[in-house]
Order: C-alpha cells, then sequence, then structure tokens
C-alpha cells in the first residue's frame, strides 16, 4: 500500500517538475529543489517502514526506486502536454491538488492518533512545523517576482 501511494505521489511530483520546466529553467530548478527536500526524508521514511515490516533490504531498496520511476513518467507527460499556458496552469492546480490531498487525508490523521507521554509537547511542535512551512512559502509568494539567480 505504501509503495502504491508513493509511486502516485511521486507522479504528481514529476507532473509538477515537468510543468515547471514548461515555463523556466528557473521555476523548474527551483521547483526540483523543493521536491528532492520533500522526497529525501519521505523516501528514507519509507524505507523504514518497508524494512521494518519484515522486508529484506534488497527487496525495500526495489520498491521504493520502482515507486521513485513513475516521477519521470510524470515529468515527461507535463513536458509532452504542456504546451500552452492554460494546460500548465492546470496541471499546477491538479497537483497542488493532489499534494493538499496527501497531506490533509494522509498526515493530518497520523499527527492526531501519535500517543506519546507529553500530547502538548507533540501537539506543539507539529504546528510550529506547519506554520514555519506555510510562513516559508507566504515569503517566497511575496517576494517570488524580486528573487533572481
Amino acid at each position: 500500500m505504501i509503495t502504491i501511494g508513493d509511486g502516485i505521489h511521486n507522479f504528481a511530483d514529476g507532473l509538477a517538475m515537468g510543468a515547471a520546466f514548461s515555463l523556466s529553467w528557473k521555476s523548474g530548478l527551483a521547483t526540483s529543489l523543493a521536491v528532492l527536500c520533500h522526497e529525501l526524508p519521505h523516501e528514507l521514511g519509507d524505507f523504514a517502514i518497508l524494512l521494518h515490516s519484515g522486508m529484506s533490504v534488497c527487496r525495500a531498496l526495489l520498491l521504493n526506486v520502482g515507486s521513485a520511476m513513475t516521477s519521470f513518467i510524470g515529468l515527461y507527460i507535463a513536458l509532452s502536454i504542456a504546451t500552452d499556458l492554460a494546460t500548465k496552469q492546470w496541471i499546477a492546480a491538479i497537483t497542488a491538488g493532489l499534494f493538499l490531498y496527501v497531506g490533509l487525508a494522509d498526515m493530518l490523521p497520523t499527527m492526531i492518533h501519535i500517543s506519546n507521554k507529553r500530547p502538548w509537547l507533540m501537539f506543539l511542535l507539529q504546528n510550529v512545523g506547519l506554520l514555519t512551512g506555510w510562513g516559508i512559502m507566504l515569503v517566497l509568494s511575496l517576494y517570488e517576482e524580486s528573487i533572481s539567480f
């Protein structure tokens, strides 16, 4: 189940990167860097879950790499169909919706059901992390035009 969900998630990552690269190499590079920053811990976490479930290292690695390859499918599809601005906007909207769905339907319930000796500390840390991420995205969106490489 983790591998299938991860494959769909990686496909959406590929769509986002393809749409961004079709706009410009700068937006493609920025999107790819953002995807790398969130995929590295995500893939390591998936690998740990697969190992914890009793899989061998070789099989867990094979499943993890296989699900990661779906990002290339999404990338090539987005690059081939993103020929006009309307299509690029649709791809951006779909991938944003997929990312929000994963965050709200998958991660949020997990955050709520964590058992810990200090639940208020976990609640505080989780919300500080969420607010920090939202703050970074807000600052980037406000100053997007003045950022240059």
